[in-house]
């Protein structure tokens, strides 16, 4: 019986990980979304390196959406630990609890 409540335990930790990954990826997302609204007019204006930027935020923070919802959960951990070590994640990591709510229904099944 310890067996299963530690194995439930890691099967939480590799849920909030995986939702602490899916709002950043949505966070880097609505960023590159907020820019091209904001700027897309001018767009034939902006640099070559602006176009490089949006792109990264965008397939970037797509990437870490689909990495977060259909990625093994071995490695959730690892990745989520990788880019939570600035303070800023805190406010990442309180925005990620309602979608870890909502993804404990799907990958935390008893």
């Amino acid at each position: 019986m310890a067996m299963s409540r530690k194995r439930r335990a890691l099967d939480r930790t590799a849920t909030f990980c995986r939702s602490y990954l899916v709002t950043l990826g949505l966070a880097f997302a609505a960023l590159g979304i907020f820019i091209l609204q904001r700027d897309g007019a001018d767009a034939a204006t902006w640099p070559w390196w602006w176009f490089l930027l949006l792109a990264a935020f965008l397939l970037g923070g797509m990437a870490l959406v689909l990495f977060g919802l259909l990625g093994p959960s071995n490695k959730m951990k690892s990745w989520a630990e990788r880019s939570s070590s600035h303070e800023a994640s805190l406010i990442i990591m309180v925005l990620a609890y309602p979608v870890y709510l909502v993804l404990s229904a799907f990958y935390d099944r008893r």
